[in-house]
């Protein structure tokens, strides 16, 4: 099985569909030990950040967060 660290080996911008921008922003720092940004920083990209490689699966591939592409 392919994984989106695979297809992106130099991580890639996605997009937070969810309703709490600053509890998954919380989140994300606490459980993957990476910033997003901050709230206007990723507001500003219309809820959008740049997601290292290594995390892709986790965040992106998993389903345990709203995300698009």
């Amino acid at each position: 099985m392919t994984k989106w660290k695979e297809l992106f080996p130099e991580g890639r911008f996605i997009y937070y569909e969810g309703d709490d921008l600053m509890a998954f922003l919380r989140k994300i720092r606490a459980e993957f030990g990476f910033n997003p940004g901050s709230f206007a920083s990723v507001l500003a990209a219309n809820k959008g950040f740049h997601c290292p490689p290594e995390h892709l699966d986790a965040i992106y591939g998993s389903g345990r967060f709203p995300m698009g592409s």
